[in-house]
């Protein structure tokens, strides 16, 4: 079985009301989540610690510049397919101003949590954002 790390950016913000919102962009690679709204995020390179790998992710596939020392470690998920096991290594990071006009915020609601976007972001992003949640909740 092949291990593959993955890191990812989550943006987000925390409202008055305890509800929540993500950032996300439209996935447009060619790949299993082509067309969803999806974290920025991708393979970590060899030697690539994972939050300097999230980093390059954003400036790549969002095209800002982030500072690591923003960046918390939520957790890692492990997604299993077929040969292969993702190892994700998700990175939460306040929201920016730059942001603005390259991706849109979803609004995470206690009522539905994550659930009003099934089908349109990957399977395994509704653990992520709904354990966030609960971790904001605490806070």
């Amino acid at each position: 079985m092949r291990l593959i790390p993955v890191a990812l950016a989550l943006f987000y913000r925390k409202l008055a009301n305890n509800d929540l919102d993500v950032w996300v962009q439209v996935r447009t690679d060619d790949g299993p989540y082509h067309g969803l709204l999806e974290f920025p995020g991708g393979g970590i390179e060899p030697g690539e610690e994972p939050l300097a790998a999230a980093v390059r992710e954003v400036e790549e596939e969002v095209g800002i510049v982030i500072s690591p020392h923003d960046g918390k470690l939520m957790g890692t998920y492990s997604n299993e397919f077929p040969g292969k096991t993702i190892l994700l290594y998700v990175f939460l990071f306040p929201e920016s101003a730059d942001l603005a006009g390259k991706g849109k915020w979803l609004r995470i609601e206690k009522e539905n949590l994550s659930e009003v976007y099934r089908g349109q972001i990957p399977t395994p992003n509704h653990k992520i954002i709904n354990d966030l949640y609960a971790i904001l909740q605490k806070v």
